[in-house]
């Protein structure tokens, strides 16, 4: 078990949550994803909505027969942390035949335990990278990439509006107990804007740095296709709308866990938090020519629905349809080639 009062011994008496959740999902041999991790998750299953229905992986075959179409050739699939495989499993049936022979599914999983997951699934029929350097390069730079439940799942920032200004908020021992702190702020967030606007004081935000400086490291490789990124979560307005503590989480045995109670049982704990989509859309609209679409789950899943109750309750207006939002970033130079 992970000895956080260690870690922030090491980390000189002050660890930001940032650092705390990539210590506790991340740590090579006792993070959750690294070692706690089963094949259905603590809050529920790896990616809920290619569990309940196909219809997810109808209308992401859907969009990506249309991305094929309009550059001219047969796109490798790329999916980015595909979790227990079920919905790779799902694309391959949707895909039929002669697609599925013709047709790379190539997945980037950084958990190892989750990639002897995917494999045993999958055996030959996808390709499994550990980082998507190697995965592009597979490809050739050329890919429709796609990722369900991912951004969330990376560690985030966290920071409070006090009375003054934006503080962030880290973790300090104090009497033998791990307690939180507020610090100033040392360094500006890399993309997001948050903390350039004033708010109630004991408002808490999340700002996912880490997978800011994850995809820019990795996207001048990428020079064709789509990315299509689906969570929860929504723009910055409406995500903190009557949410005053943020959406800072963790799930242990089925139970929500929030406060100090993150902090009792690192590495066996699984955190989240809701995805600000104003964030996202800020990243792929500096990719300068780079068409940015945005979406409801329900808008995006609705044209593929079927009179099922599952499909009803994943394109709920009031539910899961409306929680969950759908960022599409289409490279500039997808077409055909020869084309202006």
């Amino acid at each position: 078990m992970i000895r956080l009062s260690d870690h922030i011994a090491a980390a000189g008496g002050w660890l930001s949550l940032e650092a705390f959740m990539q210590l506790a999902l991340h740590h090579p041999q006792e993070g959750y994803y690294s070692s706690s991790i089963e094949n259905i998750g603590q809050r529920g299953d790896f990616s809920t909505t290619p569990t309940l229905s196909p219809i997810l992986a109808k209308a992401i075959v859907a969009h990506w027969k249309e991305a094929c179409s309009r550059c001219g050739r047969r796109l490798p699939l790329l999916e980015i942390g595909a979790g227990s495989g079920a919905l790779a499993v799902k694309i391959l049936e949707q895909l039929g035949f002669w697609n599925r022979l013709n047709t790379d599914y190539v997945i980037v999983e950084s958990s190892p335990r989750l990639r002897e997951f995917q494999h045993l699934l999958l055996g030959g029929r996808a390709k499994i990278y550990s980082t998507m350097e190697k995965a592009l390069k597979h490809c050739g730079g050329k890919a429709f990439i796609f990722s369900n439940e991912l951004v969330d799942a990376f560690p985030a920032r966290v920071f409070e509006y006090t009375e003054q200004d934006w503080k962030e908020v880290g973790l300090v021992v104090k009497n033998g107990a791990v307690r939180e702190e507020l610090r100033p702020v040392r360094q500006q967030p890399l993309f997001s804007h948050m903390l350039e606007y004033g708010s109630q004081p004991g408002q808490r935000v999340e700002i996912h740095d880490s997978y800011a400086r994850w995809f820019t490291s990795w996207l001048p490789l990428w020079n064709m296709g789509v990315m299509t990124v689906i969570d929860y979560g929504d723009e910055m307005e409406r995500l903190y709308y009557r949410r005053p503590r943020g959406s800072l989480r963790g799930y242990k045995s089925h139970q929500v866990l929030t406060g100090e109670e993150l902090y009792r049982n690192p590495g066996l704990t699984d955190l989240t938090c809701d995805v600000n989509f104003t964030d996202l859309l800020e990243l792929s609209r500096n990719c300068l020519g780079d068409r940015v679409t945005f979406m409801t789950q329900r808008d995006y899943l609705l044209p593929h629905a079927e009179n099922t109750p599952q499909d009803a309750f994943l394109t709920d207006e009031y539910g899961a349809g409306e929680h969950f939002h759908v960022l599409i970033q289409e490279r500039q130079r997808l077409q055909p080639e020869g084309t202006q």
